[in-house]
């Protein structure tokens, strides 16, 4: 079972996707070159072809990992619209919109990651956000933080085994964290994510790279 998420916007082509094996695709909405509706509604039924279950991710905020900040009211809309299209939506822990995406969600039958992002460091309270996440009645937990060395490493490796059982995805980014791509689905999180041309986050190992690997060490 492929554990793979291809991270992608609206530049890879259909083609390119079809027969690469991946189990999910991110649709990084907030990286697209247009952001009306229309242009993002066309994008993601054009994606639906592939028959592979998309997620809705749209970044605001920097903190989050955006590269341009825009509007709460803008990304709702975006979420509102977009959301019956698709399979899973990833919606950050910190964003004033998570109450209600996970309303409408539930409405909807779509499954949500509720995601921590960490750009500066591996945060010390793992299993307070863990716990925080899981209160909010996510399908699927999903922790990333910043490894300034093979400790920080070590250490969410030790949590994503502790808590293996519950759906969960977790990553250490920055090139010290690279490694994570590859040890922490041995561990037990869901998936791993990945790219094509252009990393969507420090750390990230191209596709071919990673499905090497993982075939190498039999994770694939």
């Amino acid at each position: 079972m492929s554990r793979i998420a291809l991270v992608i916007t609206d530049r890879e082509t259909n083609t390119q996707i079809k027969s690469l094996g991946v189990a999910l695709l991110e649709l990084r909405v907030d990286l697209f070159k247009k952001q009306d509706l229309d242009y993002i509604i066309s994008q993601i039924k054009n994606r639906r072809l592939l028959k592979i279950p998309l997620l809705l991710t749209v970044r605001n905020q920097k903190k989050e990992g955006a590269v341009k900040e825009f509007s709460d009211d803008r990304k709702k809309q975006i979420i509102e619209t977009c959301l019956p299209l698709v399979n899973l939506i990833d919606i950050e822990l910190s964003s004033p919109l998570l109450k209600q995406t996970i309303v409408l969600a539930r409405q909807l039958k779509k499954k949500v990651i509720v995601s921590s992002h960490y750009l500066q460091g591996m945060p010390h309270h793992l299993e307070s956000i863990f716990k925080k996440s899981l209160s909010t009645r996510a399908d699927i937990v999903k922790i990333a933080g910043k490894a300034l060395s093979f400790d920080d490493v070590l250490t969410m490796l030790q949590f994503t085994h502790r808590h293996r059982k519950h759906p969960l995805i977790t990553m250490c980014l920055g090139p010290q964290g690279s490694i994570s791509r590859l040890i922490l689905p041995a561990a037990g999180s869901l998936y791993t994510y990945t790219f094509i041309h252009k990393p969507s986050a420090a750390g990230q190992i191209d596709l071919k790279t990673l499905q090497s690997h993982l075939k190498t060490y039999s994770l694939a």
